[in-house]
């Protein structure tokens, strides 16, 4: 199992990413691609909590 700083730095670039997803489709102007974009953020966020709840196991 990946340790804490491993999983804190996983945290801060899917964090990027998901951030790079809602700014692109910030961007877009077809309503389909945009939803899928945020839908992309979305799912990253969820790992996201997933990989904070890792990190509050001993």
């Amino acid at each position: 199992m990946a340790n804490k700083q491993e999983i804190q730095q996983c945290i801060q670039a899917c964090t990027q990413v998901a951030n790079q997803l809602r700014s692109s489709a910030n961007g877009v102007n077809n309503a389909g691609i945009r939803d899928m974009l945020t839908q992309g953020a979305h799912h990253v966020e969820l790992c996201i909590r997933q990989c904070e709840s890792a990190m509050m196991m001993p």
